[in-house]
Formats: structure tokens, sequence, C-alpha cells
């Protein structure tokens, strides 16, 4: 009877083993990866006795964590840690009177104009200002008539320092005209298409303003490379001709002359310069687009403005001599041999200048040969 018992007992307390094995194996230590960050929670510990632990009597007691181990509770379900706010690097704020430099022209330019928002966005004095258009040019003029746009905007304030102008990318397309349609290519649309470019050179001269037109890059259809660099060329002859600042882009975004969609940028290191569409700049090309026209800007920018200032920042104390004041020197004829006195024979400057003989040496100078 005893035995039977026995028995009874041992086969209840392994049932109890098995069915609390899963339990025990389902409180593990969770680990959760947030980026670069890992957060570790660890399971409740249970420190009743085994009996009790077998049983289910009793509830366990809290454990405190050990000093210097972080411990954390797991959220219920269905709720989330809140996301952290992105942070934003704050820019530089531009001043009330910072010189702004006016980009116009398609979406070269837009992307032109946001190369030079990096170029300059630690000068706070420097202020890029943009007009685009997605397909705008000088072929049609009907999305942005240029040359209205640049007879005002010159005269507004605050009046820009510089015009930069990246125009021509959609212009392969014929001209249209009041009574007529003219092909392109074709010398009769050449003839067009550089008057019209002759006229927005003409207003930004009219009023004294720097201008730069930024050449033209190849694209990713072959044909359409073509018609850019046919249009490339007479942009560049027209500018020569007119005395317009002309910037050759082609060479840095090209290989061989053919359409290249990556290549080294500022860094010097290998990167994605042109949207997959093969028109585009990525954020990299648009900076490398943008360090050309910098350095072309240059003189327009750091150079011009500072000279205004130049007399304020001169102090008016102390003496002034006048260059050309004719009574500075005190003599009224030119000094001629006979009003030169001749050296004493015996002296070291009759030695050197009469007989020609070197000076004695100094003993102790350097140079001196004289054995003591």
């Amino acid at each position: 009877m005893a035995l039977r018992r026995a028995k009874a007992l041992t086969v209840l307390v392994a049932a109890a083993v098995i069915a609390a094995a899963p339990a025990a194996h389902a409180q593990q230590r969770i680990i959760i990866q947030r980026g670069t960050q890992v957060e570790v929670i660890e399971p409740p510990r249970d420190n009743r006795p085994f009996l009790m632990r077998l049983f289910g009597l009793g509830q366990p007691e809290p454990v405190a964590p050990a000093p210097g181990v972080r411990v954390l509770k797991a959220p219920p379900p269905g709720q989330r840690k809140a996301a952290r706010p992105a942070v934003i690097k704050p820019q530089n704020p531009k001043k009330d009177d910072a010189r702004v430099v006016l980009v116009i022209g398609d979406r070269l330019a837009a992307d032109l104009g946001r190369g030079l928002d990096v170029a300059f966005a630690d000068r706070p004095d420097i202020r890029i200002e943009t007009k685009t258009a997605e397909d705008a040019g000088l072929a049609s003029t009907g999305d942005i008539d240029w040359k209205a746009f640049l007879e005002a905007r010159l005269t507004e304030k605050p009046r820009p320092v510089a015009v930069v102008a990246m125009i021509g990318r959609a212009d392969g397309r014929p001209i249209e005209l009041p009574d007529r349609m003219v092909d392109f290519p074709s010398p009769d649309w050449e003839t067009i298409y550089k008057a019209r470019l002759n006229e927005l050179m003409r207003v930004v001269r009219e009023h004294a303003v720097p201008f730069q037109w930024v050449g033209l890059v190849p694209v990713a259809s072959q044909q359409a490379t073509n018609d850019v660099t046919y249009i490339d060329g007479v942009i560049r002859d027209e500018a020569s001709e007119k005395g317009t600042t002309y910037i050759d882009v082609w060479e840095p975004f090209s290989q061989n002359g053919a359409f290249v969609a990556s290549g080294p940028d500022l860094d010097g290191q290998v990167r994605q310069l042109r949207l997959k569409d093969g028109v585009g700049f990525t954020r990299s090309g648009a900076r490398k687009l943008a360090f050309y026209v910098q350095q072309s800007l240059g003189s327009a920018l750091d150079v011009a403005a500072p000279t205004a200032n130049l007399m304020q920042q001169v102090s008016g104390d102390g003496l002034v001599m006048l260059l050309n004041d004719p009574g500075a020197a005190g003599e009224d004829k030119l000094i001629t041999a006979a009003d030169l006195t001749p050296p004493k024979p015996g002296t070291p400057l009759h030695r050197l200048v009469v007989e020609g003989l070197p000076l004695d040496p100094v003993p102790g100078r350097y140079g001196s040969t004289a054995v003591r």
C-alpha cells in the first residue's frame, strides 16, 4: 500500500514538473534592438520554494534589480513608444541686406539653385533666388517670358548682384511664329534662337549686372543628347560674342562626351550624380554643378562688394602726403656730374670708386680670410 502511494506521488510530481516546464521556458529574456540601441527585458524572478512553485502556491516576491543594471518593462500590447522627432540642423539665417543671386531656367536650373543653396549655406550675406519651370526654354515662350521677367525683376529691390541662367535642355523643338513653324534644326531656327538669347543678355547688360550662362549637359537619351549638343554650341557662340560668361560643365558630367550617371563628387568619391530618369541631378550632382558656378561667381560676390566700402574703412587721423605735390621734392633742377664732390684720396670710398680696388677685410667679420 505504501509502495503504491509512493509510485502515485512520483507520477504526480513528474506530471507537475512536465506541466511547469513550458511555463518556465516561456519566461525568457527579451532583447529589443532599435537602431543602434539594444534594450534587454528581464523576466520576473520566482524566489518561492520548489514545492510552492510546483503546486502554484503563493506569489513570487519582487526582486530589486542589481546595481547598474537597467531593467525595462515590456509595453502593454498595442502600445508603442512614440518616435523621437527628427532633428533638423539649424541653418545660418540670411541677413536682411543679403546679396541676391538670381537663378533662372528649367528643371536643371532648379537643381542648380538647390546646389547653390548648399554651397552658400554658411554665407548669411548671400541668398539664392530661383525662377524656374520644368521645361522652360527659348524655343517656346508659353511657359515664361524671360525678357519681360528680367526687365521687371532687375528693377525691383533687392536688386540681384548676379544672374545665372541654365536654359536650353527642352529647346530641341520647332519654333512657332505667328505665320509659320520653323523646323529644328535649321539655319532659320538658329537665327531666331540667337536673337532671343541676345535679348536676354542685352537686358541684363543694360542693368550692369554680371551674367553667367551655364552650359548644358548630356542626358540618357542619345537623340536628346544630340539636340542638346547642337543647342549648347549655339549658346556658347552667342555668349562669347556678346561678352557673357559661359560656364562649360559638359566634361564633368560625361565620359568621352557621352552621358554617365555616376562619377566623382566634390570629395572624389564615386556617387550617383544623375537621377534615374537620365535628366535631373541628384543631391551630389547638384552640389557638383553648383561648384563650377560658385567659382565663376567669386569675382561678383567676394571682390566687387568689399571694394565699395574701402573708403569707409580708412581712418582720417594722421598726416596725408600728396604724391602729385610739385613742391614735395624741394628742388627745381636735376643733379649733374658737376654737383658731385669726388672722394678724397686714401679714403675707402676713393679706393672703391676711383681706384676700383676692393675694400680691406674687417678682422673677425664674415668673409675675412686673414690668418691669426
